[in-house]
């Protein structure tokens, strides 16, 4: 049989060994959709881009308008007058007006000034509050990530346990088949499988609720692929307060808030102030004996307020006391922000000096669990020590797991409230 004849089955078994493998996830992908498909960004994206308009609609306050107006009409009867034997006519039965107008200000008297900066001022609180939203996004895929991983961990030791039962109750049986062992042992084997059998359904239970809200944030069905785990863990970061608070979005949002209230206040103080500007006016209309078919004006136009009844004073008032509450949240987030933060520290390095004390304790819970193990098996002691210890190192290897991924959840956290932008360990 010639090779070419061979490449058809070559093919089928090339793409059955590429579909078994499974395809993996790494938490980096899993940011980045996030970020993509997150309605949290889709909002803070368009509240940027209504700021942007906000920005132009101000500076429109230094465009020319152009208006036409126009309009017929008919009067009964048609207003007429007689001089020197002639007949005038004043007001025609039909008549139409055509106006173009044209209205530029040129001085605005700090109108222009404070509004332009007033919606740019919050054009970056948007912009500063995005960057934020980024932030949580990343976070909350991480820690989504993570604890998709841990409850992955979390079913296999369950399983492990789970065999681990099922074989004390063939070898108790065996053993109290042999005179070796008290009858008693098979029910207490039974009722720790069975116990083991529960973990193991709780364990699946919390894995696919992981599994749920993981693939939920980013908004596509689970194909099942599988999580890359993450072995190596990186040093806690040196703590650097000051530079973390001046990144930080949040803050950095409050502020541009508060600038942006106080260009407000100065806005409301100007609205009394005058405004001059240019006005031109064509006019084509019905004519008449005395009034031109077609006529153009030009004029300045000085306008200048005398009283508003105190509007524009209540207005200001209104805008200072903005201006107050929005100082005192800037400085209640900064102390929240300067607690979560030192907090957060601390909490790293206490995770981190944890890891290395489960390491420890599942190793000796090891140790004793082998030791119980040999005594159950020579008849030193009965299966009672050898459960407990089995149970003590399921539950090291699970603190050891959870030390883990903790520590990892503590860091994402700790990298959002620092404000950097890491997508992997």
């Amino acid at each position: 049989m010639s090779f070419l004849a061979h490449v058809p089955i070559l093919l089928l078994l090339l793409s059955s060994s590429l579909a078994a493998q499974p395809v993996r996830l790494s938490l980096q992908q899993t940011q980045q959709e996030a970020l993509k498909n997150s309605p949290s960004l889709r909002e803070g994206e368009a509240r940027a881009r209504e700021a942007r308009y906000k920005v132009d609609e101000a500076y429109t306050l230094a465009a020319p308008s152009l208006n036409l107006q126009s309009g017929v009409s008919r009067i009964t009867p048609p207003v007429e007058a007689s001089f020197t034997g002639r007949q005038l006519i004043v007001t025609p039965e039909y008549s139409y007006s055509n106006v173009l107008s044209l209205r530029q200000s040129l001085v605005t008297f700090g109108r222009l000034h404070w509004s332009a900066a007033a919606s740019e001022l919050a054009e970056k609180a948007n912009l500063a509050e995005l960057q934020d939203r980024r932030l949580r996004v990343l976070e909350e895929a991480a820690l989504n990530y993570y604890e998709t991983l841990l409850s992955k961990e979390q079913v296999k030791i369950a399983e492990d346990q789970l065999k681990a039962r099922q074989a004390h109750l063939q070898e108790a049986k065996n053993l109290v088949k042999a005179g070796s062992a008290a009858p008693f042992d098979i029910k207490r084997d039974e009722a720790a499988q069975a116990n083991s059998e529960q973990q193991l359904l709780e364990a699946q239970t919390r894995a696919g609720l992981a599994r749920l809200r993981l693939f939920t944030l980013l908004q596509r069905p689970d194909r099942g692929e599988e999580l890359e785990p993450v072995e190596q863990l990186p040093l806690p970061p040196q703590p650097d307060l000051p530079t973390a608070l001046a990144r930080r979005y949040d803050l950095q949002a409050s502020r541009w808030g508060a600038e942006a209230a106080r260009a407000r206040v100065q806005l409301a103080e100007v609205q009394n102030n005058p405004n001059l500007g240019l006005q031109s006016d064509y006019n084509l209309r019905t004519q008449t004996s005395f009034v031109p078919a077609s006529q153009w004006s030009v004029g300045l136009n000085l306008q200048i307020p005398l009283y508003d009844g105190g509007i524009s004073e209540a207005r200001a008032s209104q805008a200072r006391e903005v201006v107050e509450q929005l100082l005192a949240l800037s400085d209640q987030a900064e102390r929240n922000a300067q607690l979560e933060l030192s907090s957060l520290m601390l909490e790293l390095r206490n995770r981190y000096q944890r890891l290395d004390v489960t390491f420890r304790n599942q190793e000796s819970a090891q140790e004793a669990a082998r030791i119980a193990r040999l005594r159950y098996q020579n008849g030193l002691s009965t299966n009672v020590e050898l459960l407990d210890s089995e149970a003590a190192l399921t539950s090291a290897q699970r603190d050891r797991v959870a030390a883990h991924y903790q520590y990892l959840q503590t860091l994402a956290r700790y990298r959002r409230a620092a404000a950097e932008e890491v997508a992997t360990p």
